[in-house]
């Protein structure tokens, strides 16, 4: 194997960051398909939990989305996804974190429980509950789009930041528009939304597999 080879999900929004950030530095991705209801064998040998995404390189095995782009960004430098300013750069690492938590998190937790059903001790609401968290969330969010003046989190330099949101800008009008943030009351969001579908890396979100994703 000399190509790393990514297993994800296709609908996984954490593999499809890592998709997409491939694509963004132009570096070939052999995808294998899992399926949510028949983990493999072979991930969970990578993965002890069987979570996706794992990247399986000749040497070795990387797990969680975050620590694979950092991976990404060291073995691949260029074009780099970090802003060459450190103070900037531990913003835009800050946002990453925080969307990935935060609104990725409480969006795609709703739609796998409203897919695939709650667990026993959630309450009957609980789909609700996760997604009545994103009003408060575009609030934060709007304010931090204007923080540098330009169309992306750090400004006029696209980042892993941006990355992290790829996967709710994509999904969400596809899959709950009346949940998408109003224009009028969040513009910043809403230019920051349709600029990340414009990504020509945005169509590493909705990539499965088996194939080599590449530029």
């Amino acid at each position: 194997m000399t190509t790393p080879r990514l297993w994800s999900f296709r609908t996984s929004p954490y593999s499809g960051k890592v998709r997409s950030a491939f694509l963004e530095k132009d570096v070939p991705l052999e995808l294998v398909e899992i399926h949510v209801a028949k983990r493999p064998p072979r991930l969970k040998e990578l993965s002890h939990p069987g979570r996706v995404p794992v990247l399986e390189l000749p040497n070795g095995v990387i797990r969680e989305s975050s620590l694979i782009c950092e991976w990404l960004e060291e073995a691949h430098p260029e074009p780099p996804l970090w802003p060459a300013d450190l103070v900037l750069r531990g913003w835009a690492r800050g946002w990453a974190m925080w969307l990935d938590t935060t609104v990725t998190a409480d969006y795609f937790l709703g739609m796998r429980k409203w897919a695939y059903g709650k667990a026993q001790d959630d309450p009957d609401d609980i789909v609700e509950q996760l997604h009545g968290r994103l009003p408060r969330r575009w609030v934060i969010l709007e304010e931090a789009l204007g923080a540098h003046e330009g169309p992306w989190l750090a400004g006029d330099t696209f980042t892993y930041a941006d990355l992290s949101g790829m996967p709710v800008a994509i999904r969400m009008p596809e899959w709950t528009a009346h949940l998408v943030p109003d224009p009028a009351a969040f513009p910043r969001i809403a230019a920051w939304f349709t600029a990340l579908r414009e990504r020509p890396s945005a169509v590493g979100i909705d990539a499965h597999g088996d194939e080599v994703l590449s530029a």
